[in-house]
């Protein structure tokens, strides 16, 4: 009985006060609308015509009011009346909001069904926001000298253990958190409790203390910054700007609160839709660094160590990480142990690799290294509609409170994303960093404090038939080769320039050859100079759309270096092979982000007329034409691209490792499989 009471108590005092909270009468500079209905004493026809939008918050409190004054009956019907229209979900808040002021201006509705009216209305009205707009309704809109009396009609009548919000009644968790939050709230506000300002927090810890492991953290917090302050350690208007920031994550872990329009954020206008926040989590502007967070904790700290780490414990496997190790094999940070989720909510979220890829592509933003009132940093413009954000260089803290010193020649900003790194580098997560030329992923232990810049939005999309390995350019490679849907079949072959599959691979009948005596180069020759295929004769551009294409030279070599490659083998058959040598019978690419394409066998290529021509090694075609190097006698400059390889049998070097992929030349005419890329959302 005592939580509800408190509620709307602080409530009334808060809403009550301008500075907070506005009123819900609608200023002259409003749109003036031509009402369909002018002078209408029908009550329920009132009410629809403000649902429809057709009054004005003024026009619609004047006419409620005449409407209820001339409803027929007694009190009875005019209550009914009202509360029929109060438990309509169909009418908005605003609808409600109306009614709620027409019945406390209506001459004609007496105290006590004007008490009943404001009953029903919070009954209906579940969030706590919601709650507090219709107490101050009532109040700004009655006598103020009975503003008391109705409150209090209120509280002793209807606010007994017998009324309930939906699915919580006054006695539960929910009821426990409203009660806190509004004592806490009156004592920052008005310092209601001269002999004893931390009451209210002292009140809400023992009242929540064990009820929920995320309010727990947050109120401890709230309880160390109170011993501060009576210590003399902190000073009241910064411990009091650090409960502020502490009771706003109290209801954003309670889920009370906390909608998108409390964060500042910029639509740079992106593919995506990604929403970016204009300030790092805890800042309140945006050159300001903001709290820092250990990946994989939710609390900021003085000291970032590993044995002060949440998920270490020195002498257990994964390097002494307990959670999102080689274990348990999570990559990625679960709700639980986002900073962002757990602070904001309402589907702000830490940022994934995708995020800033989207965030940095070149063709779409521009990126400048500037200073924001004297902090160093880096803008970051739309080339859509040139809005922008700023990320200052804010450092990271390790192993010690302070800020690591950053000199002039190497200022660095970097943001967390929500991944950590695989296998041997466990220790690590992936962060986003930007530091002079270099604007790319970065790994960093995950002990150390970092920044966190909030997003907002589904993230960037990844087509069916491709998957995401968290390469710094943002290519996507595709599943399967071209003409398959297996991952593990070879698909179809393609010769080199041409867009589709032919039965026999001559030099005669490739599309850019003239054969008389010799052979003519018709295209991608030494007269034109083009070295890459253009998308007019790429084979995945045709066969798939726009944004496929088949890799390059280029394209190949980031898969090479950045991923990790996993030789999958077997035996051919003892009729086929009596040496039973080891066969590679695919290769498993894992990406930086965990996920992973299968590249197969291939068997060899088409050529000369034949079917698959057998040969030791296997290719995979790239955009690019093979350079006319010295190496290459007249005959055949112009006439070879280039082919990723790799031998078909298992060779050991001499360091019993798989022999190394490599780049060879093959003929263009011939056929050769084809694993398209999707760069349509990438910086290539």
């Amino acid at each position: 009985m005592r939580t509800l009471r408190s509620i709307l108590l602080a409530g009334a005092m808060l809403l009550a006060t301008p500075m907070f909270f506005s009123s819900c009468e609608e200023e002259g500079s409003l749109i003036k609308f031509k009402t369909e209905v002018q002078v209408v004493n029908d009550f329920n026809d009132v009410v629809k015509a403000i649902n429809d939008g057709k009054l004005s918050s003024e026009q619609a409190i004047a006419q409620l009011v005449t409407a209820i004054d001339n409803i027929k009956g007694d009190q009875s019907a005019k209550l009914q009346a009202i509360t029929d229209a109060l438990s309509n979900n169909n009418n908005t808040l605003d609808t409600k909001l109306n009614v709620i002021a027409g019945t406390m201006k209506s001459l004609s509705t007496e105290m006590p069904t004007k008490i009943d009216a404001l009953a029903k209305a919070v009954e209906n009205m579940p969030e706590y926001y919601e709650v507090l707009k219709a107490v101050e309704t009532a109040i700004v809109n009655i006598n103020p000298n009975e503003q008391l009396k109705l409150l209090e009609g209120v509280l002793d009548k209807y606010f007994s253990d017998e009324l309930k919000y939906p699915d919580d009644d006054p006695l539960s968790f929910k009821g426990k958190i409203y009660y806190c939050i509004a004592e806490i709230e009156d004592t920052m506000r008005y310092m209601t409790y001269k002999d004893d300002k931390f009451r209210a927090i002292r009140k809400a810890i023992e009242a929540l203390a064990g009820e929920n492991a995320k309010l727990d953290g947050i109120l401890d917090n709230m309880k160390k910054i109170v011993e501060a302050i009576q210590a003399g350690n902190t000073s009241e208007k910064e411990g009091w700007a650090e409960i502020a920031k502490l009771l706003a994550q109290l209801k954003t872990a309670a889920g009370i609160g906390g909608s998108t329009d409390n964060v500042g954020y910029v639509d740079l206008g992106l593919p995506s839709g990604n929403l970016w926040a204009t300030c790092n989590l805890g800042a309140s502007s945006p050159e300001a660094y903001g709290d820092y967070y250990a990946w994989g904790e939710v609390e900021p700290k003085q000291e970032y160590t590993y044995p002060n780490h949440k998920w270490y414990k020195e002498g257990t496997p994964s390097l002494g990480f307990t959670k999102y190790n080689n274990e348990d094999g999570k990559l990625t940070l679960e709700d639980e142990d986002d900073a962002v989720i757990q602070k904001l909510g309402n589907g702000w979220r830490t940022p994934t690799l995708a995020d800033f890829r989207e965030l940095t592509n070149q063709k779409l933003t521009t990126i400048k290294k500037t200073t924001l009132n004297g902090v160093a940093g880096y803008q970051i413009t739309s080339k859509r509609n040139k809005k922008s954000i700023f990320i200052p260089c804010a450092g990271f803290k390790q192993d010690k409170p302070q800020t690591r010193e950053i000199s002039s020649s190497e200022e660095v900003a970097i943001c967390m994303t929500n991944l950590r790194r695989i296998d041997d580098e466990v220790f690590n997560a992936w962060s986003f960093a930007f530091q002079d030329d270099r604007i790319a992923r970065y790994g960093k232990r995950r002990p150390d404090g970092i920044s966190v810049r909030p997003v907002k939005g589904p993230g960037v999309p990844v087509p069916n038939n491709c998957v995401d390995l968290g390469l710094d350019s943002g290519l996507l490679w595709a599943k399967c080769n071209m003409g398959t849907t297996k991952p593990t079949e070879p698909g179809d072959y393609y010769a080199w320039g041409e867009t589709s599959t032919k039965k026999k691979y001559y030099s005669t009948n490739y599309k850019y050859y003239k054969a008389k005596y010799s052979i003519e180069v018709l295209k991608y020759n030494e007269k034109d100079g083009k070295t890459v295929l253009d998308l007019e004769d790429d084979a995945a551009n045709a066969y798939l759309g726009v944004g496929y294409r088949i890799p390059t030279k280029e394209d190949w070599e980031e898969l090479l270096y950045d991923c990790e490659w996993e030789a999958v083998t077997t035996t051919l058959p003892e009729i086929v092979d009596p040496s039973q040598k080891k066969v590679i019978a695919r290769w498993k690419v894992t990406g930086p982000n965990g996920n992973s394409i299968v590249l197969p066998t291939t068997s060899g290529f088409k050529a000369d007329g034949w079917g698959v021509q057998p040969d030791y090694d296997i290719y995979y075609t790239t955009a690019n034409l093979y350079p006319p190097a010295d190496e290459l006698s007249d005959e055949y400059k112009y006439r070879k691209a280039v082919a990723l390889t790799w031998p078909m049998f298992a060779k050991e070097t001499l360091r019993e490792c798989i022999e190394e992929l490599s780049f060879k030349s093959i003929h263009r005419d011939f056929g050769v499989v084809v694993r398209p890329v999707f760069d349509l959302y990438s910086n290539k």
